[in-house]
């Protein structure tokens, strides 16, 4: 059995005109998705910008929105860093506020790095957090990264630190790998990074889905997930499934923070979420963006097509 199950939505992370954080619109966000079914949030993953934000910003705005009653125990926190020491910290103030698992990037910057290198990361910032029994998820995303986590890398942590290291969030998209890796490492939680392939894994054992498009599809995602297993009983459950992988498909037509900034700015008709930390840039006139609009007619079929109860 998966030590960590659901569907977690990686939040995106709005800013102001001088690049600090909307912590009001942040927490406005975070409720609103709590209230379509997810499991919880992750916070400061890649959709987040989080390699954008300085550890000072993050660790203030995770308090925000605990002090503001998001209960830490639905938070997911992105604290990989290449800087082991800001790792460390960050992990520390997770594991102190109570949140549910950390969710740990490799280093990145340096390429063709050995196993033994992400190893030794690794180890040092699961062993200076102090809690054997701090949950961490490791994250393999190696078209950012430019490090895969693969199985000797986690066979590794397994060994090591067994009640530490309880899963893995795979963003690459491979399909066969996943499945592989749920196969092999029975009760290790792997996580889908793409929506629209959560189905496929969690039939085969998976543990769910983490993932940046559930910011529009997380009604959707959670109805499908949390009610695979009566799929037949559920007669429209097929067009559900199709929706929901149409909207991935018009979200990799482009660059995907910006495009979910700008469906939002559109949709709750405020300008103010259009606005990304650079290097990302902003879709100019977001109401004729014809992704935008085609976002907006899809997630509007969410509501239509999900039934209230299975």
């Amino acid at each position: 059995m998966n030590k960590i199950s659901g569907v977690y939505c990686a939040a995106i992370t709005p800013i102001n005109q001088d690049f600090s954080v909307n912590k009001d619109l942040y927490l406005r966000h975070c409720q609103s998705l709590m209230r379509k079914g997810l499991d919880g949030l992750v916070l400061f993953g890649t959709n987040g910008e989080a390699s954008s934000f300085s550890f000072q910003e993050k660790i203030e705005c995770i308090q925000f929105l605990a002090d503001n009653k998001i209960d830490p125990k639905v938070m997911i926190t992105g604290t990989g860093s290449s800087s082991i020491r800001e790792a460390i910290e960050l992990n520390k103030f997770s594991e102190n506020i109570g949140v549910k698992a950390s969710l740990l990037l490799p280093p990145f910057y340096f390429k063709n790095v050995t196993d033994d290198g992400v190893l030794d990361y690794y180890r040092r910032v699961i062993e200076e957090t102090g809690n054997n029994e701090f949950k961490v998820l490791l994250y393999n995303i190696p078209q950012h990264s430019g490090v895969t986590i693969n199985f000797n890398i986690i066979e590794t942590l397994l060994k090591l630190y067994p009640n530490n290291v309880v899963g893995l969030k795979d963003s690459t998209g491979n399909l066969d790998n996943m499945l592989k890796t749920i196969k092999y490492f029975n009760g290790f939680s792997v996580f889908c990074g793409n929506g629209a392939l959560a189905l496929h894994t969690s039939k085969r054992g998976g543990a769910g889905a983490i993932t940046g498009d559930a910011n529009i599809t997380a009604k959707l995602l959670s109805f499908i997930i949390h009610n695979f297993k009566d799929e037949k009983s559920i007669q429209n459950f097929s067009d559900l499934q199709s929706l929901l992988e149409n909207i991935r498909n018009v979200l990799g037509t482009h660059e995907q923070v910006s495009l979910l900034k700008a469906y939002y700015s559109v949709a709750d008709n405020m300008p103010e979420w259009n606005k990304l930390m650079p290097p990302l840039v902003n879709i100019e006139n977001p109401k004729d963006n014809k992704q935008v609009i085609a976002l907006l007619d899809l997630v509007r079929k969410i509501d239509t097509l999900v039934p209230s109860s299975p």
